[in-house]
């Protein structure tokens, strides 16, 4: 009788290990939402207009407020040998942004690629004439002042603000906007710690006014500067600016009024330098009316990035980037 149960419980073993075999296990995928912006995971799915920030960069404006937060910021160069920035926000807007200046018809041409929402106070003659003769979204301080404040730490107009909590009724009160994917991400990243191409990189502007970056290989980030490598570029809590991925987008520019106002060819194609992972890689860009602007490497394949904070600096065709590597200087005109 034991002998008959043992064989039992035995055979009963057999049978759910078969059938452990043949059944096919139904494992539930995780599903992750990812930022289209940072390629980023967030945690639900989010459907909110983005915005996209004109920041001043004058050095009474400095240290900014917000920068260290967008995913994607653009650095064009205005009249005065200065520089602006248009930061985009999506998923966590920060509370406060700026100083707020007045925009451009290339800051608001990028922004309108985007499909978001631009962030300004007033315009140039021909930034007002796309304004009031295209459907742009945007809101102009000007025109509706309870989305700004100014601020006491700094003197006007370098003190002009806002942030979510001034702008989350109004855009919780429109039609939500879904995007896809800014840029290719990678999966991994695989960094050459016996070979760093690209330690330091300089991006001449014009005149005085440089762009530096220092990478850091223990954090796979690059860490800005201004104008040399002892100024780190700071945002308003104190913390370096530090970005994951640097693209070089060189347009035809020129002067256009006696104010000095600029002109830039930013649709058609030309020519792109990148640094990633301590890398450096020559490209192209390709931009048509209305879209973003695509990022090639010399394959005619685009380009590749990490995930994280991707900055544009948007330079002149005459601009000289310089960047070091090791005990050599690389140099590229």
């Amino acid at each position: 009788m034991k002998y008959k149960r043992k064989k039992y419980f035995i055979l009963f073993i057999l049978i759910i290990i078969i059938l452990q075999l043949i059944t096919p296990t139904k494992i539930k995928a995780q599903k992750y939402n990812f930022s289209p912006f940072s390629g980023r995971v967030i945690q639900e799915k989010f459907f909110q207009n983005a915005v996209m920030a004109v920041i001043e960069n004058s050095k009474q404006a400095r240290p900014q407020s917000g920068l260290n937060s967008a995913p994607i910021v653009y650095e064009y160069l205005v009249e005065g040998g200065i520089t602006r920035f248009l930061a985009l926000y999506w998923y966590e807007i920060p509370n406060k942004i700026g100083p707020i200046r007045s925009a451009r018809p290339y800051l608001i041409k990028t922004s309108n690629s985007y499909k978001s929402i631009l962030l300004h106070a007033g315009a140039s003659p021909a930034g007002f004439n796309i304004l009031q003769n295209n459907d742009i979204k945007h809101i102009d301080q000007i025109y509706n002042g309870n989305y700004f404040w100014r601020g006491s730490e700094k003197k006007i107009p370098h003190n002009l603000f806002t942030g979510y909590f001034k702008i989350s009724d109004y855009l919780n009160n429109r039609t939500g906007q879904e995007y896809q994917s800014r840029f290719e991400f990678k999966d991994l990243s695989f960094i050459n710690i016996e070979k760093i191409e690209a330690k330091k990189i300089k991006i001449d502007y014009w005149g005085n006014y440089e762009v530096n970056y220092e990478y850091d290989i223990k954090n796979n980030v690059y860490k800005r500067y201004l104008n040399d490598f002892e100024t780190p570029h700071l945002n308003q809590n104190n913390e370096q600016i530090t970005v994951k991925n640097i693209l070089v987008k060189f347009v035809e520019t020129k002067s256009k009024d006696d104010q000095g106002r600029l002109e830039m060819k930013i649709n058609g194609t030309g020519k792109a330098y990148y640094f990633i992972d301590g890398e450096f890689i020559e490209g192209k860009w390709k931009k048509e009316e209305g879209e973003w602007t695509v990022f090639y490497n010399n394959e005619n394949k685009e380009v590749k990035l990490n995930p994280g904070k991707t900055w544009i600096q948007v330079v002149p065709t005459s601009s000289e980037i310089k960047y070091e590597k090791g005990d050599n200087n690389g140099k590229r005109n």
